[in-house]
């Protein structure tokens, strides 16, 4: 709802006069100091100015934007109403926070550059502070996505766009925060992902199931309307006030791991990503001391081949399923058992045994954190 349309109906209930004003964002914090004894803490709570009464609307890097009314206009009934009616505007109105897509952009570059102040300075704990206005919309519990996208053909995709569009996919509101390096924060009420839930099983896989289902769905979604390239990765529900800077953190070490250990895929889930991330935390001397000792110089060339790459790849996919690993493939199982004769006989390695296949799939892990480092 926007400031005016608040301050109209004011005026009418009140029957005085209300004034939008804006204050310079260091005298706001002057005021709010001198005025703790005397007023209730809490972003919307209002701090005497001279003789005026400024109640908050909304804050930016700059500045806080506000109404004023004449302190000795209006009873302590109608100081606790009008900030009332403001608080409810905040959570209620047409777009929770503001109607105006421009305010509602500048809202989420507010969130975004306090996220990013945190991740700079390691405080990834920090409760989101009441002076970010979008911290009414984040009570609850909620679903974190990370979005990167990129397409040189084309003007990259807009914030209106954008969040129409996931509006559409989710059927409600969500709370999209434009990051830095073409990255979007896709912030997810539970209430919208009822729908979802109740066309899948209970528990923590199903759970997990459905949320790769989402991003896929995001991923096609974006890839229909707009084309170009984008990674995709989710959290389990997280409640968000509390745990948005370190969950930001996760999700962004998700795609980074997701995109070097996987890159011909664009959905990346950090409970898919447990071996990847301890091997990435190896130092470089330690890796390359476990290949020297494990795969002998002669054949390294097996670990660069694209077809035995390609083999591999998805004999581990399949959980080391010889057959299924031919079906996917289309190839005769001999083929494939062929292949696998032939990785033995260059690296002694036998994929087919299970200390073998581990030591092949850590090799596998290695090259490519080595090769792309």
């Amino acid at each position: 709802m926007d400031i005016q349309v608040v301050r109209e109906k004011l005026e009418r209930v009140v029957g005085d006069t209300l004034k939008q004003k804006e204050l310079p964002l260091n005298e706001w914090r002057t005021l709010q100091k001198s005025n703790r004894s005397t007023v209730q803490s809490g972003f919307h709570s209002p701090i005497l100015k001279g003789s005026q009464l400024f109640f908050p609307w909304m804050q930016t890097d700059t500045k806080v934007i506000g109404l004023v009314v004449d302190a000795a206009d209006v009873s302590e009934s109608e100081r606790r109403l009008i900030e009332l009616v403001i608080e409810a505007a905040q959570v209620t109105g047409d777009s929770h926070v503001v109607s105006s897509k421009g305010e509602e952009e500048e809202l989420s570059a507010q969130l975004c550059n306090w996220l990013q102040s945190q991740l700079e300075q390691g405080t990834l704990n920090e409760e989101i502070p009441d002076h970010i206005v979008l911290k009414s919309r984040l009570g609850g519990t909620m679903v974190p996505f990370l979005l990167s996208y990129e397409n040189r053909a084309h003007d990259e995709i807009t914030y209106v766009q954008l969040n129409k569009l996931l509006n559409s996919f989710f059927d409600g509101d969500i709370t999209l925060i434009p990051l830095q390096n073409k990255e979007w924060l896709i912030l997810v009420g539970e209430s919208l992902l009822s729908g979802f839930r109740e066309e899948s099983e209970e528990g923590q896989d199903a759970e997990r199931v459905m949320l790769y289902d989402l991003c896929q769905g995001i991923y096609e979604l974006i890839s229909n309307e707009w084309g170009g390239t984008s990674h995709l990765s989710v959290l389990e529900p997280i409640m968000a006030v509390q745990a948005l800077a370190s969950s930001l953190s996760l999700l962004r070490e998700t795609l980074q791991l997701g995109r070097l250990f996987h890159f011909t895929e664009h959905i990346h889930l950090p409970w898919a990503l447990y071996l990847e991330r301890l091997v990435y935390s190896i130092p470089d001397e330690q890796r390359r001391k476990f290949l020297e000792q494990t795969v002998p110089h002669t054949s390294t060339t097996v670990f660069t081949d694209n077809e035995t790459l390609s083999t591999l790849e998805t004999f581990f996919q399949l959980d080391c399923n010889v057959s299924e690993t031919a079906k996917r493939l289309y190839i005769h199982r001999n083929t494939l058992l062929y292949r696998m004769d032939k990785i033995k006989q260059e690296t002694g390695l036998d994929v087919r045994s299970f200390r073998d296949a581990v030591l092949v799939k850590l090799t596998l892990l290695l090259c490519k954190v080595t090769k792309r480092k």
